[in-house]
This record gives C-alpha cells, sequence and structure tokens, in this order.
C-alpha cells in the first residue's frame, strides 16, 4: 500500500524484507503492500530507504509491471479513491465509506467436530459461540508466538474464519497439521468470495435502506445472511453475509460476496450515500484507532501480550490450547520485554516505518506504522518500545532520515471510539 498522509509520501511493507526482483528490461519490479510498479534504477534508492518521490516524478517513471485488472498500481480498486484523503477521511468520520478489502481469505470449517478442534487450537473460547455469533482469536506458537490473527464466526453446520490472504496458507497448514481423527473439513473458499468494508456513523441505516431489514450493528462479530437487493433469493449465491466489525473507531460492517455480484453491490451501496475511500484513508483512520495490522506492526516474531490485542483475542478461562501456558505466565507473573505503543510526534515530519526510537540516545524501539493524523492535527505512530520504557507520558525521539523527531509515548487509542 502506498501511504500518502496529505503530502507525506512512504511506503509500508508487509515483513517480508526486500520484495525486488530482477527484470530483464534493466529495471526493478517493487511490490509493497499493494503497489505495482517498475522502478527505473536512479531510483532504487528511494524504494530501498523507504521513501517516495514526489508524484510528479512517479508519474514519468516507466511502468514496466501492469497491476492486476481492476486495480490501479497503489492496489485500489480504480474508482474506489476519492478526489482527495481529506474528503475521503471526512466521509468515513461523519456518514459512511466504502472500502475494497481483498485482502481476507476465508475458510470453511464443517464436520460434527469443528468446534472442539478449534477451540483447543485458537485462545479464545470457541465452544461458547452460538449460531450468529462470533469471536477475535490467535493460532500461537507453542511458544506464544503470534501466526495469524482470526475472526471466527459459527454457523449452526459450519464455522467459519476470516484471516489476512498473507497468512491463509500458513493457518490452513497448521490446523491440517493437528488434524488427526476428528471429523472436520477445512476448505479454503476464498476464491468464491470478496469483501467489502462500510465504516462510518451511516453505516446501519445505509444497510438497512439496501437491505430493507436492520442488521445488526450493535454487538460486536454479531453476523447474519441478507438477500441480495437485486436477486430474488432462490440460489444459494444470491445471498451475502454481513459481520459486524469496525476496522476503524466508528461503527461498521464487512460484506461477504460473491465475486459475480460485487459489482453491483458495490454501485448500489454508492447510490445509497456510501462514499469511495481508499485504503490509504483507511490507514489513517486505523492507526488514530490504535489497531495494529498483521505484517506492519506484528508478525509471528512477536508474543501476543506484545500487540496489545490479548483483552480482544484471548479467554483466559477456556483451558488449554497452543501456546496458552506461555500467554497464562505471562498474565500471571511477568510483563512482556516489548509493547506497541502509539507515539504522538511534535512538528510536522511523518516518521516512517523502520525508525529508530531512542530514549537519552539509548535505542529502546522502532516505528512500525505512521501517518499525519487529520484529529490530532499532527504525525503519530505506532511502535514497538522495549520494556521498561512502555509507559504512557515518557519524552522520546524518533530518529528519521538523519533528524530527530521529539515525540512523547502514548496509550492507544488515539482516538476514542465513536459512542452513538
Amino acid at each position: 500500500m502506498m501511504t500518502s498522509c496529505f503530502g507525506y509520501y512512504t511506503v509500508t511493507r508487509r515483513s517480508a524484507p526486500g520484495a525486488f526482483s530482477p527484470h530483464t528490461n534493466g529495471v526493478l519490479s517493487f511490490f509493497a503492500m499493494g503497489a505495482y510498479c517498475s522502478i527505473s534504477p536512479p531510483i532504487v534508492e528511494y524504494a530501498v530507504r523507504g521513501l517516495v518521490p514526489h508524484p510528479e516524478i512517479l508519474e514519468n517513471l516507466p511502468w514496466h509491471t501492469p497491476p492486476p485488472a481492476g486495480y490501479n498500481r497503489w492496489g485500489d480498486h480504480v474508482g474506489m479513491m476519492t478526489d482527495t484523503l481529506e474528503q475521503a477521511y471526512r466521509a468515513v468520520q461523519e456518514r459512511c465509506g466504502l472500502i475494497d478489502w481483498p485482502a481476507w481469505g476465508l475458510i470453511h470449517v464443517g464436520g460434527a467436530d469443528r468446534a472442539g478442534f478449534l477451540h483447543h487450537l485458537l485462545s479464545n473460547d470457541i465452544k461458547a459461540l452460538q449460531p450468529g455469533g462470533g469471536c477475535e482469536a490467535a493460532l500461537l506458537t507453542a511458544a506464544g508466538k503470534l501466526l495469524a490473527p482470526l475472526i471466527v464466526l459459527a454457523d449452526s453446520d459450519a464455522h467459519w474464519l476470516l484471516v489476512d490472504r498473507a497468512r491463509l496458507a500458513t493457518v490452513v497448514s497448521t490446523l491440517e497439521r493437528y488434524h488427526i481423527t476428528e471429523d472436520v473439513t477445512l476448505t479454503d473458499v476464498s476464491a468464491d468470495w470478496t469483501a467489502f468494508a462500510l465504516q462510518g456513523p451511516q453505516s446501519p441505516a445505509l444497510l438497512k435502506n439496501v437491505f430493507r431489514r436492520a442488521c445488526a450493528l450493535s454487538k460486536p462479530l454479531a453476523h447474519g445472511l441478507v438477500i441480495h437487493p437485486a436477486r430474488d433469493g432462490t440460489s444459494q449465491r444470491d445471498v451475502l453475509r454481513y459481520l459486524a466489525y469496525p476496522l476503524t473507531r466508528h461503527p461498521g460492517a464487512l460484506l461477504i460476496v460473491p465475486p459475480r455480484l460485487a459489482e453491483a453491490l458495490r454501485d448500489l451501496l454508492r447510490q445509497h450515500g456510501a462514499d469511495a475511500v481508499g485504503s490509504e484513508t483507511l490507514n489513517v483512520l486505523r492507526i488514530e484507532a490504535g489497531m495494529p495490522w498483521y505484517g506492519l506492526d506484528m508478525d509471528e516474531a512477536n508474543l501476543l501480550p506484545e500487540t496489545g490485542l490479548a483483552e480482544r483475542l484471548v479467554s483466559y478461562t477456556k483451558g488449554c490450547y497452543v501456546g496458552q501456558e506461555v500467554i497464562a505466565r505471562l498474565q500471571t507473573y511477568g510483563s512482556v520485554s516489548q509493547a506497541l505503543m502509539g507515539l504522538a510526534c511534535e512538528g510536522s515530519i511523518v516518521p516512517a516505518p523502520g525508525d529508530e526510537i531512542v530514549k537519552e540516545g539509548q535505542p529502546i524501539g522502532r516505528v512500525t506504522s505512521a501517518c499525519f493524523s487529520p484529529a490530532l492535527k499532527g504525525p503519530i505512530a505506532l511502535g514497538l518500545v522495549k520494556r521498561p520504557h512502555y509507559v504512557e507520558g515518557i519524552p522520546i525521539e524518533i530518529l528519521h532520515a538523519g533528524r530527530a523527531i521529539s515525540s512523547i509515548l502514548a496509550q492507544l487509542p488515539f482516538v476514542p471510539p465513536h459512542s452513538p
């Protein structure tokens, strides 16, 4: 994802270092979180340092590697970007933003033993879920390291796992490794579905107008089925699933849609008042809300409690699961060696992922994500900070491009959740 922060351009990338590959035409192809481009040798230094030159320079580069059909070179669906980031940000703050969300993978879990199987592997209480309910959970290593955060949805005859597509193969292979004699089936159905996100205070009303029924968005992770309003519902392929899930601090929903109906539904949602919003706007909003993204702010090198997500993803009363001993011991006896914190920066310079965080000249962590915050009217960042320094209010500095940015450690979220 190419992240534009009101004039500050940075490249954020997944945890895999250096996604560069040589081309026979003498340029380098660069992929970073959905950015598709080829970079001439004079520009390589910008990419290696995580910087992008002014857009006018980018427009004159030879773009030898075309993006997938329907997407621009930044990884956004063509036509899904509003004219400016400010307009898109305001749309989510005041109305309802519509975001293409192809990053989700979907796993169907069937069989009579599915609830118990997932319960003994994932960090949350899967057996407690009733049809129409859901929870967030984590798949961990035995050492408590985070393989993948998940959303688990329960139906009467199946469970569904929503996971970042980049972690899909890892999740499936790990679950299969523990599958021995249980009556369980695991099927990757990601190709059969795509997803939209609706975010903003008018999301519940807009969904009610479109589907002519109230969708329960007040209860987190409640989900249900609705018929595509342009179809008669006689085919199972005309049925969509909605899920109450805010990606920002505002009310929101995910819509899981058969690809053949996606374009018509996108148009219908926009006709009812949803504003098209790109991924760069979502990035600003989720940083303000203190929501880490896997591959940027955390990965499988992190213990789950380091991410700040344990409160949402862990049941401390359910009993054994993979990694449970480590998580329980950390909760009872000790603290983690590092923790994800907010960084409120002085001035106008936006830090870059990977920038070093220092206190009194000593390194204490690194920046993982950053943006300009319209709500706080200044740069903010997320970063992993070492013990004992992850305390709210501590003054620190961020070393960025040869200069020091004075900052304050802040508890997350930067901006509290929206209250109806």
